[in-house]
């Protein structure tokens, strides 16, 4: 299969933010927060927060993961992509306990992202000159 390692990323990127859907769903039962409620506790407030922040960043980071494996290859473009996924953890852990120190993982996401969607910038600027 081509592309095995980003394909290995994106699909952990999808199943770590399954996975933060499912936090909200327990919390919801766990503290009677019925549905289409989106606030209620700030144990359930923090725990929504951080599956929708993550469902926008995924929003970025799909694409230009994908589009940056013609410029940088498999198997970097899913190491940079791997930092993702660690920028998340970092990220939800931290804000589940205080989100005043979400700060880190937040930056460790955008940074890739930002890595990710320069290279392809790049990619395309190379081949459009070149």
């Amino acid at each position: 299969m081509p592309m095995k390692y980003t394909a290995l990323v994106t699909i952990t990127a999808v199943v770590f933010t399954f996975v933060l859907s499912g936090r909200v769903g327990k919390m919801r039962a766990k503290l009677g927060i019925d549905a289409p409620l989106s606030t209620g506790s700030p144990q359930f407030d923090r725990a929504f927060r951080i599956h929708m922040n993550t469902v926008e960043q995924l929003v970025l980071f799909i694409p230009v993961l994908w589009l940056s494996t013609s410029v940088l290859g498999d198997l970097l473009a899913a190491g940079i992509g791997s930092i993702w996924i660690v920028g998340r953890v970092i990220y939800a852990n931290a804000y589940l306990i205080n989100p005043a120190n979400r700060r880190p993982g937040m930056i460790v996401t955008l940074m890739a992202t930002g890595v990710l969607m320069l290279a392809t910038l790049w990619g395309i600027l190379i081949d459009l000159l070149g």
